[in-house]
Order: C-alpha cells, then sequence, then structure tokens
C-alpha cells in the first residue's frame, strides 16, 4: 500500500518573508509612539491608534504628521527615540549615556598628589639610572679595546672606535633590560595605582617623562668614572709608535749607512710615563725590537734631561753608561763609543735623542 508523506508548505520568498517583518515592525513602532505620545495634539486632535491593524497605524501616524505639523514631528520624534523596539535609537541613547558619564568622570578626576607623582618620578628614574650606567661602562671599555687593537692596527680614529663600541652598548642594554626592571621590582620600587584619567594627565606623563632623563643622565654620569681606570692615551701612543716606526727606518737607516757605524738609533722622550723608548733600532742584534728606559737612565737619559750633545770614546769609563743594554743582547755586541744628540721641537724640547754606537 503507497501512503504519500504529509506535503511541506510552500517556501516563503526571502523578500516576502522580509517585508513581512518590515511591516510587522512599523506596526509595533507606531503602537508605541500612540502609547506615549500625548493623547491631544496641539490642535486638540485625539489619535486613536489600534495595535490589530498595520494599516490603521500607519494611517495615524500619518494624521499625527499631517494635523500637528512640527510639533507633532517633535512630539513624534521623542516618542520614537523613547520607543525601545529600535535598536538605533537605544544604541544612540546609550552612547550619550556613556560619553556624558566619562566626560562628567574626568572632569571630577583629581590629579595625582605630590607623594604619589614622586613615586612616580623614583620608580621610572631607578632603572634608567642602571641603563645609563651599563651603556657607558661598555661603550668606554669597548671602544677602548676596539681603538688599541683595530685601530692601531687599520689606523681607525678614536670616534670610529666609539661608533663600533656603541654597537656592544646597545646590545648589552637588550640584553640586561629585563633583568634591570626586574631587580627595580624585587627592591621595592612599585609603579603607584592610578585610575584611566590619571594616568593620560599631562602632569603624569611628564613627571614619569622627567624621571627617565634624569635617571639616564646621573647613570651615564656615573659609567664617565671608568675612565678613571683607564689610559685613554694609550691608543693615541700605540698609533705614534706605528707611525714613527717608519720614520725610524727611514732616517736611521740612511744615518747608519752614511756615518759607517756599527748601531744607529732614534730614542723618543715619553713625558707622561716618564720613560724613553726606541722601536727601529737599526744594525743591532734586535732589529726592530722595541726597547724602554727609565727617564735618565743612561747615556740617552742624560742627553735628554740636559739637552747637550755627549760623545764619549770609552763608554765603560763613563759614570752614565747603561750596561745593561749590553747585558741584555740588545745591541749585540761591546758598546766601546757613542754620540748622542738631543732633538728639540720649536720650543726647545727635547722629544727624541739620536744616538750612534762605535764609530769604524
Amino acid at each position: 500500500r503507497c501512503t504519500s508523506a504529509p506535503r511541506r508548505p510552500p517556501r516563503t520568498h526571502p523578500h516576502v518573508r522580509f517585508a513581512a517583518m518590515m511591516r510587522r515592525a512599523a506596526v509595533a513602532a507606531a503602537a508605541g509612539v500612540a502609547r506615549r505620545a500625548s493623547p491631544t495634539s496641539a490642535s486638540g486632535l485625539t489619535i486613536p491608534v489600534p495595535t490589530n491593524s498595520a494599516t490603521s497605524a500607519w494611517r495615524a501616524w500619518t494624521a499625527a504628521e499631517s494635523t500637528n505639523g512640527r510639533i507633532a514631528g517633535v512630539a513624534t520624534a521623542r516618542a520614537w527615540s523613547a520607543t525601545p523596539s529600535s535598536g538605533f535609537a537605544a544604541s544612540a541613547a546609550s552612547r550619550s549615556s556613556t560619553t556624558a558619564s566619562s566626560s562628567v568622570a574626568s572632569s571630577s578626576a583629581h590629579p595625582p598628589s605630590a607623594e604619589t607623582l614622586r613615586k612616580i618620578f623614583v620608580f621610572n628614574a631607578v632603572p634608567f639610572v642602571a641603563f645609563g650606567f651599563i651603556d657607558n661602562t661598555v661603550l668606554i671599555y669597548a671602544g677602548d679595546a676596539i681603538d688599541n687593537s683595530v685601530g692601531v692596527a687599520f689606523g681607525l680614529s678614536s670616534l670610529a672606535a666609539a661608533a663600533m663600541g656603541q654597537i656592544f652598548s646597545d646590545t648589552s642594554g637588550v640584553l640586561f633590560g629585563g633583568a634591570i626592571e626586574a631587580w627595580v621590582l624585587r627592591a621595592g620600587f612599585i609603579m603607584p595605582t592610578l585610575t584611566a584619567e590619571q594616568n593620560v594627565m599631562r602632569v603624569t606623563r611628564t613627571t614619569s617623562t622627567a624621571g627617565k632623563v634624569c635617571g639616564v643622565i646621573a647613570g651615564c654620569c656615573l659609567g664617565l668614572l671608568n675612565l678613571l681606570l683607564i689610559d685613554p692615551h694609550a691608543a693615541e701612543k700605540a698609533k705614534e709608535e706605528k707611525e714613527f716606526t717608519a720614520v725610524f727606518r727611514a732616517i736611521m737607516d740612511e744615518g747608519h749607512n752614511v756615518v759607517g757605524c756599527a748601531a744607529a738609533s732614534l730614542w723618543i722622550v715619553d713625558y707622561d710615563k716618564r720613560e724613553l723608548w726606541t722601536r727601529a733600532s737599526s744594525g743591532n742584534k734586535m732589529d726592530d725590537a722595541v726597547v724602554r728606559r727609565p727617564f735618565g737612565c743612561g747615556i740617552v737619559g742624560d742627553v735628554a734631561t740636559t739637552g747637550k750633545v755627549s760623545n764619549v770614546a770609552d763608554c765603560s769609563k763613563h759614570p752614565k753608561f747603561d750596561v745593561s743594554v749590553d747585558a741584555d743582547g740588545v745591541t749585540g755586541f761591546t758598546t766601546h763609543s757613542a754620540l748622542t744628540g738631543p732633538v728639540v721641537d720649536e720650543h726647545g724640547r727635547v722629544v727624541a735623542v739620536v744616538q750612534l754606537v762605535n764609530k769604524g
């Protein structure tokens, strides 16, 4: 036996369903307006609005607009805006109330107290003191190491070495940033609790910025104390020694060959370290070796001190002769005679000493 399934009602087109929904919304809105509006208009006309007919509601709405004019329209608009059935009106009212409440709250918010501002300043200043100290410390030591090594080898300026040291300085700031902030919190420095309105106030932001600026300046100034632990002129002296090497070779090789002596040397006077040093000593056993002697030591030191030429025929009998030069194997032979003379600058100060040994 064949049984037929119950027939489903025909589907309604979406446009038809949407139109019916809009009609129902219009009926509800008109009914709400009629209930909330005054029953007597400006001209004394009473508008009955049935709630069971969309046509009657629409006619009542139109009659109110056409009869009462602007006054009825204003009353109708006010009633419609107060109708809960309108989502837009409810949203607008909600936004208006929120804006009004926040305006009242911001206008009634009090600025932070002086004690709170002091805590904000300290909380922002302390970590930046550590940041500034670490940044300047790493910059000084890294720049000095680069200047003494790469700078001397390739003839870089101290400014270029400092710029390269800044790379290590900034990297250390990134690496130690979290550790510094954690240390500040463990030390008991806590940011005061502020309201949202107090956080955006100008006085709060200004105090926070001032704390950071003062902190990083203080930290950098403390980092400058590291300059007392290093020799800031070491790189410059190393570069000068490298430049003097070529000059030594050009001058002393010619002097060694022209004069016909066993060895020739040029000693530079270092008044800061109170010593004399030579590098390009031509003709001896330790050719191109760096030899340093205290200021005033030996015949060279005596000439550097007095500024007078010394011609010694027998060095073994001279009271100022430094026997350690021969004993250390610097010359590689026994020194018999020495002609030593000063090199002065335009101010008459001795800057170097030339010495010719064992003229044949």
